[in-house]
């Protein structure tokens, strides 16, 4: 750590691994208490996003940005289907994108306020798009479940002064 006068600040390179730290864990929580699925951050490959269900989360306050959310089409029924309780066989393409949506919402939420825990962030609607390239400047992490891939995406500024 550098020091500040008596205080002492993180580096850089801390705060970028508390970044991936957060980044890592915080969706891989989220995904095993609320969606019953568990989550191993992976490395990436991004060949499945032509099929993949996409959704976005706009957020303003003491941070602004967007976090994005790639889902492949197997892994968005199988978390579907265990967050609406329901077979697998029962879902509709509409209720798939309702929960990739919640769970878009979800996950900003929950990612924000582990990243920022004092700041002030409003979120936006989620929004479905189509995911056709890694946003490059964006924080990104790639998931895989049993049932198949999930990717998450940050990008952030502080607003001006």
């Amino acid at each position: 750590m550098a020091e500040l006068g008596a205080v002492a600040a993180p580096t850089g390179a801390e705060v970028g691994e508390q970044l991936i730290d957060i980044f890592s864990r915080v969706p891989a929580e989220v995904l095993e208490t609320m969606f019953f699925t568990e989550a191993a951050a992976s490395p990436c490959t991004h060949d499945w996003f032509a099929d993949a269900v996409a959704a976005r989360v706009l957020f303003a306050g003491s941070h602004a940005g967007e976090m994005r959310l790639s889902v492949s089409l197997e892994a968005a029924d199988s978390i579907a289907s265990a967050f609406l309780g329901v077979e697998a066989c029962e879902l509709t393409p509409a209720l798939r994108v309702q929960v990739v949506l919640e769970l878009a919402n979800i996950l900003c939420g929950a990612v924000l306020s582990h990243l920022w825990p004092e700041s002030k962030v409003a979120l936006g609607a989620p929004e479905m798009l189509v995911q056709e390239s890694v946003p490059a400047a964006a924080l990104h992490r790639c998931f895989e479940l049993p049932e198949g891939k999930i990717a998450l995406w940050i990008d952030w500024s502080l607003p001006a002064a």
